[in-house]
């Protein structure tokens, strides 16, 4: 079959009435974007990473001592790191006694170094991988039982997860156990001992109360009306304010599953309605299919990717009504729930459910994507066990330098029904920061879930400087399974542990069509848009 033409139009105020477009075909996408003015400006920290607190289950904490594994979360900062997860409300603080703490030796003696911890040699690394890689299936085994126990951590622990985050350019936010009850009320003594600790060390961070608080009867045999949970969040606000040190810390909740039962959204009402004042924002928790169901042809269903939206207009008919002022945000979110897909959440594919949720995001309104998670047990990982980098990691990095908060509103119309929503396209003023800006600047991102390549036609003759930055499988034979990633043709790698490689775009020609080849997402910057909206 022919070749697919999208055909790019700037709607330039009046200037739009004396461009010209070429005949649509039968077959066409004409998009047209707005460049007059943005839907709205998402947060500098809009795409932000987690770690689950069942990583505290392995014994392989000090990976995040890795300088390999710090370089790599340094390439998505600015952003948050999120600590939580189910195994969050089954973490009990303990605090050390200094005179019976024995002293650590060798590799295990956590030093400060600057502002940081000393990291591990690589031997070490490599023995902690290996321990991670034999402890995760336990992990999963357990989640997937429902077989949760409790567990401390520790005052070392606290320092190596702070120091990563401080030290790889992202703020931490701990998820806190919110299943110590006494009558009915959270029990805040466990907490107020970690809050002692945090302040004594002067740690700029903050804070959640529970994760999904509508799946803890099945967790823990427990039920807590959004009521009661909004008084929880009372308290801890108050108790957050006898610290000077988190008189401004965030306080985000009530981190619940995505709305599709009528009881999660009469949790949350009931949570804004008693709590909702003491928030930063709003989290919810979205994930597309089931991991242990979930099929190659989810992963490029438009239907399949659509439903984020309408679990979002349910997140905000809720809380527009009750808490207008709050920003909301995904605070969990990946393509799989129940630890990822197997042999889909970590490859290239995946990369269609990440952008799209980042371009549908956006646009609608969301402030901030938590991405579960940056490494650890599951299969939905940034960075797998052997720490390296996965498709969506490098697709989170190329988005973090190209892509700014400033939002476009950009439409699709579709001539040919069977391709409908086949071509998703989204647009954002580009990063000011990427050294590829230019005033007036747009970054525009595209997927293409067919297979058929698709030719993009930039109308106006002013679009004479257009950088393209293409993804395609790095294994051509394994292609939509590759754990690897190509970048226009250029397989993305680390240049050694404590080096990114420098992201570089292909100049296209001036006037050249763009083809964005069939089972391919890329990313392009029009230098000379001029678009008055990013001026």
């Amino acid at each position: 079959m022919p070749s697919l033409l999208l055909v790019a139009a700037c709607l330039l105020g009046s200037a739009a009435a004396s461009v010209l477009l070429p005949a649509a075909s039968p077959g066409s996408v004409r998009v047209q974007p707005d460049f007059t003015r943005s839907l709205r400006t998402v947060s500098p920290l809009f795409l932000s990473v987690a770690l689950d607190a069942s990583l505290l289950r392995t014994e392989s904490l000090d990976l995040l001592r890795s300088l390999k594994l710090i370089t790599l979360a340094k390439g998505l900062s600015p952003g948050y790191l999120r600590f939580g997860g189910t195994g969050a409300d089954f973490i009990l603080f303990e605090p050390s006694d200094q005179l019976s703490l024995p002293q650590e030796y060798g590799w295990k003696s956590s030093r400060t170094e600057g502002d940081c911890l000393n990291t591990v040699p690589y031997d070490v690394e490599k023995y902690l991988t290996h321990l991670l890689a034999l402890q995760a299936p336990v992990i999963l085994k357990e989640q997937f039982q429902q077989d949760f126990k409790n567990i401390t951590i520790s005052e070392r622990s606290v320092d190596i997860l702070y120091s990563f985050a401080n030290c790889s350019g992202l703020h931490l936010i701990f998820g806190l156990n919110a299943l110590l009850r006494k009558n009915q009320a959270w029990d805040s003594s466990n907490a107020q001992k970690l809050l002692q600790y945090c302040a004594l060390r002067k740690y700029d961070m903050s804070w959640e109360l529970g994760n999904e608080p509508n799946s803890f009867r099945k967790k823990a045999h427990i039920k807590i009306h959004g009521s009661q949970l909004g008084q929880d969040f009372e308290h801890l606000y108050n108790l957050l304010h006898t610290f000077k040190v988190f008189n401004h810390s965030g306080l985000y909740g009530p981190d619940i599953g995505q709305p599709g039962k009528r009881a999660i959204i009469t949790l949350l009402k009931g949570f804004l309605k008693t709590g909702g004042n003491v928030l930063s924002a709003i989290t919810w928790h979205h994930y597309y299919v089931n991991g242990r169901t979930a099929s190659l042809k989810d992963f490029l269903n438009p239907q399949v990717l659509d439903s984020l939206g309408l679990k979002i207009n349910q997140i905000f008919e809720v809380a527009s009504k009750i808490a207008p002022e709050k920003k909301v945000w995904l605070g969990e979110t990946s393509s799989a729930f129940g630890g990822g897909a197997p042999d889909l959440s970590d490859k290239f594919v995946a990369g269609f459910m990440w952008l799209d949720k980042l371009g549908l995001s956006a646009k609608l309104g969301i402030d901030v994507v938590i991405r579960q998670a940056l490494f650890g047990a599951g299969f939905y990982q940034l960075v797998d066990r052997d720490l390296e980098p996965l498709p969506d990691y490098w697709l989170s990095l190329i988005y973090k330098k190209l892509v700014g908060t400033r939002v476009l509103n950009v439409s699709a119309m579709h001539r040919d029904t069977a391709n409908n929503g086949t071509l998703r396209v989204y647009m954002h003023c580009t990063n000011p920061k990427s050294h590829i800006y230019r005033k007036g600047s747009v970054t525009m991102f595209a997927l293409n879930l067919s297979d058929q390549d698709k030719h993009i036609l930039l109308c106006c003759s002013s679009f004479n400087k257009t950088i393209q930055f293409l993804l395609q499988p790095g294994d051509s034979e394994k292609g939509l399974y590759s754990q690897s990633v190509q970048l226009n043709g250029e397989l993305l790698k680390m240049v050694d542990r404590k080096t990114l490689p420098i992201i570089t775009g292909k100049v296209l020609q001036p006037g050249s069509p763009i083809v964005l080849p069939a089972l391919s997402y890329a990313f392009y910057v029009v230098q000379d848009a001029k678009a008055p909206a990013c001026q």
